[in-house]
């Protein structure tokens, strides 16, 4: 560890600007693992993170802190995802998973949710949408000590009559 801290040192940062990197890159590969193990279930290439669509999605993501509520940006040229958990405690395995829950309500024969899912499975055919190849996501504990969750997908899914895989 002395040789890590003195690496952030030797560049300027410091134990906490290292630590706080290595929480981010262990955000992002659980994000990614959530979303690309649903992903590989289906037979479609797993995704890449994309630096610049986290950007906006932290962006719109720290906009939401003191309305800590689900609502879709004005970013429409990307697909989304949002998620409030209550309390502060959550990861974002916990988080991103519960978009991919929802798959257990698609059917793909009918190419709609089936069941008595309760919030749809858009969600879920978002996370597994073939032709989306990138994701960058943003998370936040709320004033109100929720957690928000926004991840933005490029491109799109979940348009036209098509199925997402």
């Amino acid at each position: 560890m002395a040789s890590l801290c003195t690496a952030a040192i030797d560049n300027g940062g410091t134990d906490a600007d290292l630590v706080r990197r290595a929480r981010a890159a262990a955000t992002v590969a659980e994000l990614l693992s959530v979303h690309n193990e649903a992903r590989r279930a289906v037979g479609v290439e797993p995704l890449t993170w994309s630096a610049g669509i986290a950007g906006y999605a932290k962006k719109y993501v720290e906009s939401r802190r003191g309305e800590c509520v689900p609502r879709r940006s004005s970013l429409f040229y990307f697909g989304e995802n949002l998620f409030v958990g209550k309390g502060r405690h959550w990861n974002a395995t916990a988080l991103a998973a519960a978009w991919v829950d929802e798959g257990r309500w698609y059917d793909y024969g009918s190419n709609t949710c089936v069941g008595e899912a309760p919030a749809g499975c858009a969600r879920y055919t978002q996370v597994v949408w073939r032709n989306t190849t990138q994701l960058g996501c943003g998370r936040i504990v709320c004033d109100s000590g929720d957690t928000l969750l926004v991840c933005d997908y490029f491109p799109a899914g979940n348009y036209g009559t098509g199925r997402p895989y």
